[in-house]
Order: structure tokens, then C-alpha cells, then sequence
């Protein structure tokens, strides 16, 4: 479900994950691909520039059959590994952090994909029995969010109400 209209970004919307997100688009200065990662396990959609400096994406890890699952200090152990286990990166922070009432993490560190390291920040939040995660990755920058492209997809991010 991909659309693109004037704005410097890619409409991505899922009435099946009730969220949103506006992906950056490749049809402005720095050509961006937007894609659908199929062959990634519980990634929904996401983007990357051409030369890799920059990517964002976003994943959701399903916990409808955990009934009693809480996102807490304990569960984000488990979930970082995916982006700070061995051989992948460091976590340097984690943060508590608010979307529109929900309450969530954010985690910032340093990620190795494909050879490179990138300064990396994801966003994780609890709702309709998923965990979302809201990533953002820049080579060009040590703090992710100051990446003007990475800071504005991160902040389009929306999860809609029951």
C-alpha cells in the first residue's frame, strides 16, 4: 500500500497493524527506495537511500498469544537482541517515551548492517497485541535522530485507536 504524493515521502498505512508511517520517497534530491521487506520476519515496510547511508523501517513482533505480556525493562532485554546482540551493535541508552498515550522505550545505540555502523535509534511501543518497532539508521550522523530524514519518518509514526 504504497502512495506518493507531493510531500518528500511515502504514504505507508495498514488497517490489518493499525498504524502508519510516512516513508521517505525517492522522488526528490537523494533518491530513496521504498520497499516492503518480505523476507524479513515481522517487518512491515520500510526504505533506504541508494547508497545505504540511511535507512528506516518498521517491524512489529506479535504478541496476541501472550495475553499477560507487558513491555517493561525485562521484555526489552529480549527484543534489543535483534539490534544489539553479539556481533550487531551497543545499546547506549534507553528512554521512556510517550506516543499519543501510549507509553513506549526508546532505544539509541550504534548497529552493524552490512559491513557498516550506523548510529541507530527504535522507537517500541505496546498496542492491539503487537509490538511495534520504529527504526531509523544513518552513517551520516552520531545521534540518529539529527538525520533530518530519519528524525521526520520517526515522527510520523502513528498507531491508530481501537
Amino acid at each position: 500500500m504504497f502512495g506518493s504524493g507531493p510531500a518528500k515521502a511515502a504514504f505507508w498505512r495498514s488497517s490489518d497493524y493499525y498504524c502508519q508511517v510516512m516513508l521517505p520517497d525517492g522522488s526528490y534530491i537523494l533518491p530513496w527506495f521504498a520497499m516492503t521487506p518480505s523476507n524479513e520476519g515481522g517487518a512491515l515496510a520500510g526504505a533506504r537511500r541508494q547508497d545505504f547511508g540511511a535507512l528506516v523501517y518498521l517491524g512489529v513482533v506479535n504478541v496476541q498469544d501472550q495475553p499477560h505480556f507487558k513491555l517493561d525493562q525485562k521484555s526489552l532485554a529480549n527484543l534489543e537482541q535483534s539490534y544489539f546482540g553479539p556481533g550487531l551493535g551497543f545499546l547506549h541508552d534507553t528512554q521512556p517515551i510517550n506516543l499519543g498515550g501510549i507509553n513506549g522505550y526508546r532505544l539509541t545505540g550504534r548497529h552493524r548492517f552490512k559491513g557498516r555502523n550506523y548510529a541507530i535509534v527504535v522507537d517500541m511501543f505496546l498496542a492491539h497485541g503487537f509490538v511495534y518497532q520504529v527504526a531509523g539508521l544513518t552513517l551520516a550522523y552520531d545521534d540518529a535522530l539529527r538525520d533530518p530524514d530519519v528524525r521526520a519518518y520517526m515522527q510520523s509514526f502513528r498507531i491508530f485507536p481501537d
